[in-house]
């Protein structure tokens, strides 16, 4: 991915040992991209499978009654 660098504008090149993009023009650090930080916890992955489930329950409920009627 080519990112420009929030600081000057240049493109961004990917830096595999610091796991973000680095200006070759300013030196300025960018993790956006990377996800870096980002990770979910376990208890926030499985609050949202538990919410995919509700929503799937409740889309399977509609549409029954739609049928009915």
């Amino acid at each position: 991915m080519r990112c420009g660098c929030p600081q000057c504008g240049s493109f961004m090149i990917h830096s595999e040992r610091d796991h973000a993009c680095v200006c070759p023009e300013c030196l300025a650090r960018c993790y956006a991209c990377q996800g870096t930080g980002t990770a979910l916890t376990r208890e926030a992955v499985l609050g949202m499978k538990k919410m995919m489930e509700i929503k799937t329950t409740e889309e399977r409920m509609q549409d029954a009654r739609g049928r009915d009627e």
